[in-house]
């Protein structure tokens, strides 16, 4: 019973030491936050001082309202994805809104990657085309 109880010791130490591992890598590789997506947004569009604030007002508003639909009940699936995509969409209005046509341009060429479903086959030709009027 005695060499049961000490393999099972020494699995549920590994097993802990392998959870702390994955948990040091996981935050080594840290999301960007609100903040900092914002300003490499900002800084890739070239925004001058009013529109960096009035990119930080969106991106706030947004922030709001996906937390104000994380709390809110709703019935799971495709009504929640929907509202989901209805606030980025007005999100990606918004911020078009407070751009000039060049740094549009910019923006739409973002919008065209994010889109894209994954493991599309999409070229870096066809995403040219899209981007030149």
């Amino acid at each position: 019973m005695l060499p049961v109880l000490l393999l099972t010791a020494s699995i549920s130490a590994q097993v802990a030491e392998s959870a702390r591992a994955s948990h040091s890598v996981i935050r080594k590789h840290k999301r960007p936050s609100p903040d900092e997506r914002g300003k490499a947004l900002a800084k890739y569009l070239e925004l001058n001082q009013t529109q960096q604030i009035a990119l930080q007002k969106i991106l706030e508003q947004r922030q709001e309202e996906v937390l104000k639909m994380r709390f809110t009940p709703l019935p799971a699936g495709s009504a929640q994805i929907d509202r989901f995509r209805a606030i980025q969409d007005k999100t990606a209005n918004r911020i078009r809104a407070v751009l000039n046509q060049e740094q549009r341009k910019k923006y739409d060429l973002l919008a065209i990657r994010r889109s894209a479903p994954p493991g599309s086959k999409t070229s870096v030709q066809d995403w040219l085309k899209a981007a030149t009027p």
